[in-house]
């Protein structure tokens, strides 16, 4: 069985894994390095994967939020999930189809941990990494929204940082920044005409994902020589002249920047 009590309190899930020299065996003699490698492959049925540990401590934030507040299905949404509505019903969805939250409430949306939750809660607890600690919630999801990518993605984000420091030092700059969860692309320039020439943002873009803002990314970065004349548009016509421009070089496909 996977939830187990002794004393008539809820232990925490795998407590009756046998320690030996081959690792921690379960009641199928398969044997395991770690208590949460047993829950992740052989209950959950997931493969071995680096990215299990972020989506342990997204899994036991979730518990625990629901353990403490679970009538409070609203709260929990934005404070985990960014109010994304989506992400957390089907993330409850999931729960309850592993047996970790009652098939009950508004949509199972509003529902208890099962027993069976509430030991799973405690196993995480008590072997959770200490570096996830003191993370907020933002840190921890956006670190399972990367983890999954892969080598290539890295490379790019190597090379892209590499040209940035590189072209630094240029009139009018595009950079990737990213404040809080918002993932931008900013275009800095010196301003004109004043005493004492200052470099400010003359135009911004918000992007959904990281990956997305760094595909747009990519295109200026193929159009550098343009930057400084883009640049100009921005500080003289606003912020959006140069996104209308941006919009006709991108749906144009081919039309020569002016």
């Amino acid at each position: 069985m996977d939830t187990r009590t002794k004393g008539g309190g809820t232990l925490p899930w795998g407590w009756w894994l046998r320690a030996s020299t081959r690792g921690l065996e379960d009641d199928n003699g398969i044997h395991w390095q770690t208590v949460r490698e047993a829950f992740w492959q052989g209950k959950l049925g997931f493969p071995e994967s680096h990215f299990a540990k972020e989506q342990l401590e997204l899994l036991l934030r979730v518990l625990t939020a629901i353990g403490s507040r679970w009538s409070n299905g609203g709260e929990n949404r934005h404070d985990l999930f960014g109010g994304d509505m989506l992400f957390w019903r089907f993330y409850l969805g999931w729960l309850s189809s592993v047996g970790l939250l009652a098939k009950e409430g508004r949509l199972g949306l509003e529902a208890p941990l099962t027993e069976l939750g509430s030991s799973v809660m405690l196993m995480l607890q008590a072997t959770r990494d200490p570096d996830w600690v003191d993370l907020p919630m933002e840190a921890v999801v956006d670190a399972v929204r990367h983890s999954g990518r892969d080598a290539p993605d890295e490379a790019r984000r190597r090379a892209l940082s590499a040209f940035e420091r590189e072209v630094a030092g240029r009139p009018h700059v595009f950079a990737r920044e990213q404040i809080h969860r918002s993932h931008l692309i900013t275009l800095t320039g010196v301003a004109v005409g004043a005493r004492l020439p200052t470099r400010r943002i003359t135009w911004s873009q918000s992007f959904t994902d990281e990956s997305a803002r760094d595909d747009f990314f990519g295109w200026l970065a193929e159009r550098t020589d343009r930057w400084d004349d883009w640049g100009q548009l921005a500080y003289s016509k606003g912020a959006k002249r140069l996104t209308e421009h941006f919009l006709t070089l991108v749906i144009g496909a081919g039309v020569k920047p002016s």
